[in-house]
């Protein structure tokens, strides 16, 4: 907040300034000058978020309760930003998370299922994001989750090694991904990006299937562990037999794909 408080003052002090000068009479017109002012006033911000790192502890928080809930299914859609999604919720809780001006929380049970739908926009604009420029949120690990991730020209930080995550949907556009898959229990990550690069962790534990499908995409598989069986298909030998799996269907465009 400390940023945007500098960001607005420094704003209303110049637009005092062009008023004072034509008041004076040495600009005829102080609002011919609005639009180059907000251009340098824009500029000035990123050169500030990108110069100065607040602490996380300057970001707003909010938190769901978990309720009775015996499994949780997320719905996040976001603008451009910076993104990070890991377990690591308190006990009892379902979502601790980022809280800033443009953002929408609604969660609601549906029997034993908890639904929570967050809503957000772009983060590098002024007074719209949280204080640091990156929306953080924390997943519960008590329970079984799915994801439905949907989001703009971003960077995504994705770690579910911890979380018991049944299902991930991810749609994204020009984004840079890092998505680490579940640890334990059967997962299914389905992506749809377009000029992406996403980089896929697989735990070392984990067996995989890997599908792809799309247009010109780099693929770069770790054949030692997941060797190729047929076109744009990789397996683990012990994939069918494995407790710990993921199935990953990939549908890229323009871009690169790694799976390690």
């Amino acid at each position: 907040m400390r940023r945007a408080n500098i960001f607005w003052g420094i704003a209303l002090l110049a637009l005092g300034v062009l008023l004072l000068l034509q008041a004076q009479g040495i600009i005829a017109n102080a609002f011919q000058f609005i639009w180059p002012l907000a251009l340098i006033l824009v500029g000035a911000w990123f050169i500030l978020s990108a110069l100065w790192k607040p602490n996380l502890a300057d970001d707003e928080t909010f938190s769901i309760a978990l309720q009775s809930a015996k499994r949780v299914e997320f719905d996040f859609s976001h603008g451009a930003g910076q993104i990070q999604i890991s377990g690591g919720a308190p006990a009892g809780t379902a979502l601790v998370g980022s809280s800033a001006v443009g953002m929408n929380t609604q969660s609601r049970m549906d029997g034993d299922s908890l639904k929570v739908d967050v809503s957000a926009g772009p983060s590098a604009i002024p007074f719209i994001g949280p204080a640091t420029g990156v929306w953080r949120y924390q997943l519960t690990q008590e329970v079984p989750v799915t994801l439905d991730v949907s989001a703009g020209a971003s960077g995504l930080e994705i770690d579910l090694k911890d979380v018991q995550a049944t299902r991930i949907d991810l749609s994204t556009g020009a984004s840079g991904v890092n998505l680490t898959m579940p640890a334990r229990g059967a997962s299914l990550l389905d992506v749809s990006a377009g000029a992406a690069s996403i980089n896929i962790r697989v735990p070392d534990a984990v067996a995989a299937r890997i599908r792809f499908e799309g247009g010109m995409t780099d693929m770069d598989v770790d054949t030692a562990r997941f060797p190729q069986v047929d076109s744009g298909m990789y397996q683990s030998p012990d994939f069918d037999s494995s407790a710990n799996r993921a199935e990953i269907n990939i549908d890229g465009g323009l871009g690169s794909v790694t799976v390690k």
